[in-house]
């Protein structure tokens, strides 16, 4: 099932079937441009089923 992450501070906005690469390129960017850490756990309650 395909899963979609917002980012609620910019523009971002990721859509993946596979959850590993979702929660890695939403830590990378939570990271990156927000000096963020995030868990898989806290991400994937985040993302919505589209």
């Amino acid at each position: 099932m395909t899963k979609e992450i917002d980012c609620k501070r910019c523009n971002f906005m990721i859509r993946s079937e596979n959850d590993d690469e979702l929660v890695s390129f939403v830590q990378q960017h939570n990271k990156n441009m927000h000096n963020w850490d995030t868990s898989k756990e806290e991400l994937l309650r985040a993302a919505k089923d589209v």
